[in-house]
């Protein structure tokens, strides 16, 4: 069997944090490549799922919300985002208690003037 010689582009970043990864492991890029080929001709099919990730819908009133804190310079992590999702599918009552009970905690408590 004869080698040949293969040559790919790719982010440096990238190649540097695989290449870590992979001497970590006890290997190396052109190791893990020829074992991706090995299960392509062997499988033939790419041997890794190859799929968009799902993406959660979000609402357009939390889009406008994190949209807004964008502008304002503060943005939302994903799990704020995932809370504010949660608010909006209570009832207008739970919701509005939910406001009073956060708005009481930052009331200022006993003897101070406002």
């Amino acid at each position: 069997m004869s080698n040949s010689y293969i040559q790919i582009r790719t982010d440096a970043e990238d190649k540097k944090e695989a290449s870590e990864i992979l001497n970590a492991l006890g290997t190396n890029l052109s190791a893990v490549l020829n074992m991706t080929i090995k299960q392509i001709i062997l499988q033939r099919r790419i041997p890794f799922d190859v799929a968009l990730p799902e993406e959660k819908p979000v609402s357009k009133s939390v889009q406008n919300v994190v949209a807004s804190l964008e502008m304002e310079g503060l943005p939302l992590s994903s799990s704020q985002m995932n809370d504010l999702e949660d608010f909006e599918k209570q009832s207008k009552e739970t919701q509005e208690n939910n406001i009073r009970h956060i708005v009481d905690q930052y009331k200022p408590h006993g003897g101070e003037n406002a």
